[in-house]
């Protein structure tokens, strides 16, 4: 399992049992390893079978919370466990805070609502809201669901809306606290809706594998835009560039070595898209996850598709020419690569599992029918 995410003043990375994080200047802060659960009485295992042991505490996915400073890390023990991060003079360190949280089931993606001092989160098809440094009695609640796998959650600038998307072509934003109730929803997509990202306080941007990206007025449930994509889409992330000059979003496609590059103008009155190419990776490779920093600088994380072994990748945007650049002597990328250089990833998602089955029953019919009728009329 396996993890990317970029904050203002570090880099985080999740694979495994390990988590790295690195500065804005590529080099190493700090590092955390998950304990792991140890079987209470591993002489009784029989060999070859599991027995009771436990399951493995894999990073699944990561969240933190700028104002309280809190890192949590989504495990595949089906569990949350958050540290307390503390910078300083160019140092970073994390310190345990309280007891795992169980779940139910094993949460998939996650958001902090600072104002509120909560964390909420998803597994497959409900959300929860947790208390992840234990302040309340009550360390998980559950405030949504839906009919279908939730692949991805955002939180309005004002924490009043947590909208949801999931497999079913559907956008689900629902007002917070009062979570019985449903704002609207954002229909247009037919097929699953991969990810969001906020572009203002009342824009969203959506992709799917329905080959499209489109613009929202959430709050209303109205398509504002829509832009074709060349392929299905499988996750987005997005970069706000200077003033005027509208949003830079990479599209992780689902062909799994291409990400498609655009540049949206969200301000502009004709709400203009502009094509910025594809970055595609070598072909012997597999495209994990990707995010953009401040920088406008992609970091991509990829796997070797033989060995299994992690790759790391790095991008630079030139504002000028609309294109990206690989950096091969970018020192987050050297860094990460020797960081986790004996990694593997044995297991990657399965993203075709995502698009709807069609069963058509009535072709043989009619087909038998047709016959039926034209044998009776040469009778």
């Amino acid at each position: 399992m396996y993890d990317l995410k970029i904050y203002p003043t570090f880099t985080a990375v999740g694979i495994k049992d390990r988590v790295a994080f690195l500065s804005t200047d590529g080099s190493l802060l700090h590092e955390i390893v998950i304990s792991q659960q140890v079987p209470a009485e591993p002489d009784k295992t029989k060999e070859g079978e599991n027995g009771n042991a436990p399951q493995p505490a894999h990073v699944v996915t990561l969240e933190y919370c700028l104002a309280s400073k809190v890192f949590t890390i989504s495990l595949s023990d089906k569990s949350l466990q958050s540290y307390q991060l503390k910078e300083a003079e160019g140092h970073l360190s994390s310190e345990m805070v309280g007891d795992r949280v169980p779940t139910t089931r094993t949460i998939v993606c996650m958001k902090f609502a600072s104002k509120h001092g909560v964390l909420f989160g998803c597994d497959k098809s409900d959300c929860f809201e947790f208390d992840p440094v234990g302040k309340s009695d009550k360390r998980s609640k559950w405030i949504l669901g839906h009919m279908s796998q939730i692949l991805d959650l955002a939180v309005s600038a004002d924490e009043r809306y947590i909208i949801t998307c999931d497999r079913d072509e559907k956008i689900k934003v629902t007002s917070y606290p009062d979570c019985h109730n449903i704002v609207c929803y954002c229909f247009g997509h037919q097929e699953y809706v991969a990810g969001m990202e906020l572009l203002s306080p009342s824009m969203l941007l959506s992709v799917s594998g329905d080959n499209t990206l489109r613009l929202w007025d959430y709050s209303e449930g109205k398509e504002i835009a829509s832009y074709a994509l060349e392929d299905p889409a499988v996750g987005v992330t997005c970069q706000r560039l200077n003033e005027g000059s509208g949003a830079l979003c990479a599209v992780r496609s689902y062909v799994n070595n291409k990400i498609e590059v655009a540049q949206i103008h969200p301000d502009d009155p004709l709400k203009r898209c502009v094509p910025c190419g594809t970055i595609s990776v070598n072909a012997g490779s597999t495209i994990l996850n990707a995010t953009l920093n401040s920088a406008c600088e992609l970091i991509i994380l990829a796997i070797d598709k033989e060995s299994k072994a992690v790759q790391f990748m790095v991008y630079a945007f030139d504002s000028i020419a609309r294109r990206f650049q690989e950096c091969t002597d970018h020192v987050l990328q050297k860094n990460l690569q020797s960081h986790f250089r004996e990694s593997t990833v044995e297991h990657v998602r399965d993203y075709s599992t995502l698009f709807k089955n069609t069963i058509d029953n009535l072709s043989d019919y009619f087909e038998r029918k047709k016959l039926k009728i034209s044998g009776k009329k040469s009778k």
